[in-house]
């Protein structure tokens, strides 16, 4: 009998011990689930405001340009924006959203929330703080003209975009961009609407001032197939070569052999496509000239336009290289030389995306082309050479392609982080 009262008394501890350590267990589990609760819902509230700000960003971007740089009103309507976005978040969380452009350009909407816990405010001290930020760049305010596309994907100082000694772009009112480094040096000036480096503009040769750590503009021309392939298999190895006094006509086809006018020659490229397989060097005070016509050169061919030589190009007006005028396959890692002074015209489109453009001519170069775009792997100016870049796009009877000039306008903003 007593045996029997001492195990129900111990039975009785037992439970009461038992509820006593699950309660002491349940507290802690309690918080756990409300912490987890509290964090998912802290993470929803900031994915809300970031997406707030994104918003935001690229609308007061847009506001800007359309109203002609009054950064106030811009400033005041993604504000207002961005609030609206997240309006239903008031009653718990305190928000307070500033805008405004920033030194690079870019159009910048900053958010700061401010939320109480679960826990009075006490974990952690006066509720939790949220900070979101997005920057949106505009880069299509300006006509693109000028795009250099070097390979800067680590810290090489190679400048994708170079001018020395006396040299420079004239570019008023247009977008010159490098996708990675840019340099003046001795000298040299570079004048644009915009000028944008993806890394390093160097020098002080530049106006305006140039936005550094810009976006990456991505190659316009990234999809077109330009290589013939077998199409320069079976190479002429005597050149073709013009002099004298007299005028000559090459019509448009796969030209195999090596391509000389020298003299007082003058060769006029016939309308269409000229395919080049080895160099057309244009040299002495020859001429050459050539309406409606794009010149494509293939792996080993280059163009050299030197000495006292006269260049007049016009693009291709129809047809799949409407508004191009000179072109290198993508497996053309050539200098495309030109230090003749006497560059008056190139009408179109240059694009050579593994390839060198050098320009070291003692003078304007293509000052008489009613526009020009230009889209290198590398640009390099020199010895008072003077690239002149003109944007008056219409009524040329050449259209400007997809992606550049006054085309690459009809985009908006990107965030840029």
């Amino acid at each position: 009998m007593l045996f029997s009262k001492r195990w129900k008394t111990k039975r009785r501890g037992e439970r009461g011990n038992l509820v006593v350590v699950t309660g002491v267990i349940a507290v802690p589990l309690a918080m756990i689930v409300v912490m987890t609760l509290e964090m998912v819902s802290l993470s929803s509230e900031k994915a809300r405001m970031q997406a707030a700000v994104d918003a935001a960003a690229l609308a007061g971007a847009r506001e800007l340009a359309v109203a002609g740089g009054n950064a106030r009103n811009a400033n005041g309507f993604a504000e207002t924006f961005a609030t609206n976005q997240v309006s239903d978040l008031a009653p718990r969380i305190a928000m307070n959203f500033t805008a405004s452009q920033n030194v690079n350009g870019g159009f910048e909407v900053s958010g700061v929330g401010v939320r109480g816990s679960f826990f009075g405010n006490m974990v952690p001290p006066g509720g939790f703080t949220i900070r979101v930020n997005a920057i949106a760049e505009a880069l299509n305010q300006q006509p693109l003209c000028v795009l250099a596309l070097p390979e800067n994907d680590d810290d090489s100082t190679t400048p994708g975009l170079s001018a020395v000694i006396n040299s420079g772009i004239q570019a008023n009112n247009c977008l010159v961009h490098s996708n990675g480094n840019m340099l003046t040096r001795n000298n040299a000036v570079i004048t644009a609407g915009t000028i944008q480096a993806t890394r390093t503009a160097t020098g002080t040769g530049y106006s305006p001032t140039p936005n550094n750590g810009a976006l990456r503009v991505a190659d316009p021309f990234r999809d077109r197939i330009i290589r013939r392939p077998n199409a320069c298999r079976n190479l002429n190895p005597v050149p073709l070569t013009f002099f004298g006094n007299g005028s000559s006509t090459l019509n448009a086809a796969v030209h195999t052999s090596e391509v000389i006018v020298k003299g007082n020659a003058t060769l006029i490229l016939g309308p269409g496509e000229h395919y080049f397989c080895q160099d057309l060097t244009v040299q002495g005070n020859s001429t050459l000239r050539g309406d409606d016509v794009v010149m494509i050169f293939d792996e080993e061919g280059t163009f050299h336009a030197t000495q006292s030589s006269t260049i007049s190009l016009t693009g291709r007006t129809t047809g799949d290289w409407a508004g191009f005028v000179i072109v290198a396959t993508r497996d053309n890692d050539e200098d495309m030389e030109i230090s003749s002074s006497l560059v008056d015209k190139l009408l179109g489109t240059i694009y050579v995306p593994e390839a060198t453009l050098v320009i070291n001519a003692a003078g304007a170069v293509a000052e008489d082309s009613k526009w020009s775009v230009v889209v290198a792997k590398d640009i390099t100016l020199d010895k008072n050479a003077r690239l002149v870049i003109n944007t008056d796009y219409t009524g040329s009877g050449v259209p400007v392609p997809m992606g550049v000039g006054n085309s690459n306008a009809k985009g908006g903003p990107r965030l840029k982080q």
